[in-house]
């Protein structure tokens, strides 16, 4: 880079060059971004330089503080990230007059902004449009304090974002566990800070979308999946039998359950025993057998009898079985069914394609 350009460059950024110098300077292509960052730019110049501007100056704008206000206003809702780090914004918290309430498309761009001070998403949390507030209840940055406040919002909306916001306390949980809404009550049955006390709470909830989440929820210890295993929807049910902290003596309950559908939900459990995989390999329901036929720990003695099984299903289940042999996938490429038949070469042809044999 030649001298003479490097002098330039110092000039632009320098907070002591004129106004009118600074003017010269940002005709110029290579030093306009250079300028639009420095302090001094008198606003005249600023504006000039949002005229068929690339984003680059664009944004050199938007984090001047010298820039007018109604230019951070048309400008913020584009370049949020370099607006909340503006200083100017700490004096518009002063301001009675906040400009943030005239642009409510700014407002909710600020509030979901992860990089929005906290001092402002205090006041966004405040605002009178409820999106607004929705908003500040989603930013993964907003801290406890806030959401706490926001916990007893007036628009369900509001508190149901608080309900599974990874910062919300236990504390707070509490509360929404006796909210009138059931959506709510169903996040915080499903939230990872939930305590095992609030836990046992839910389990007893009139509304089944709750004990639904209560026996999705990894942290529900045993006991609870135990209550569960027994309750009179076959979802909740479901739930226990593919909760990863089902013990193998509840597994086998609920490969008994008369719904096909909780059984089909034991079938896919990770750590089903083998002994339980042997059982469902021989219900009379197709849609067992090939959940059996699609879990990757069913052993090859298992997959080569389901390859076999009368239903078409059943053996459509191998075929998305990541652990299946290329003998079983041969087979399978001579299927009745032309469906199938297609679907092993595929995996067939992927297979040796990617093998590093």
């Amino acid at each position: 880079m030649n001298e003479n350009i490097l002098n330039l460059q110092q000039e632009a950024i320098n907070e002591n060059t004129s106004p009118e110098r600074l003017e010269e300077l940002a005709d110029m292509s290579e030093l306009a971004h250079l300028v639009a960052q420095n302090v001094n730019c008198p606003s005249e110049t600023l504006i000039k330089l949002t005229k068929n501007a690339s984003d680059n100056i664009l944004k050199a704008v938007v984090s001047n503080p010298s820039t007018p206000t109604e230019i951070l206003i048309e400008l913020g809702a584009k370049f949020p990230q370099e607006l909340v780090k503006n200083p100017i914004i700490d004096l518009w918290l002063l301001e009675d007059e906040n400009p943030l309430y005239f642009d409510n498309q700014l407002t909710a761009k600020l509030a979901i902004n992860p990089n929005t001070p906290i001092n402002l998403l205090k006041l966004l949390a405040q605002f009178p449009d409820s999106q607004v507030r929705i908003d500040v209840a989603k930013n993964s940055n907003t801290p406890a304090s806030i959401l706490e406040k926001l916990a007893t919002d007036s628009d369900a909306n509001v508190r149901l974002r608080v309900s599974y916001h990874q910062n919300t306390p236990i504390s707070v949980l509490e509360k929404l566990a006796t909210d009138s809404d059931s959506g709510i009550r169903c996040y915080v049955a499903l939230h990872q800070n939930v305590s095992v006390n609030l836990l046992q709470q839910l389990a007893e909830d009139s509304h089944l979308l709750v004990r639904y989440n209560v026996a999705k929820n990894t942290n529900t210890p045993v006991t609870l999946l135990e209550k569960l295993a027994t309750d009179f929807n076959y979802g909740v049910r479901c739930n226990v039998a593919k909760n990863p902290n089902t013990s193998i003596i509840l597994l086998e309950q609920l490969a008994r359950d008369a719904d096909v559908v909780v059984r089909c939900c034991v079938a896919e459990n990770p750590k089903i025993p083998l002994s339980l995989l042997q059982q469902l390999a021989t219900d009379d329901k197709k849609s067992v057998r090939r959940n059996v036929a699609a879990n990757p720990k069913t052993p090859i003695n298992l997959l080569e009898q389901l390859a076999n099984d009368f239903d078409v299903v059943v053996r459509r289940g191998i075929t998305s079985n990541e652990n299946i042999p290329i003998y079983l996938l041969e087979k399978l490429t001579t299927d009745s069914d032309a469906s199938l038949r297609s679907t092993a070469r595929k995996k067939l042809k992927y297979r040796k394609d990617n093998s590093h044999e």
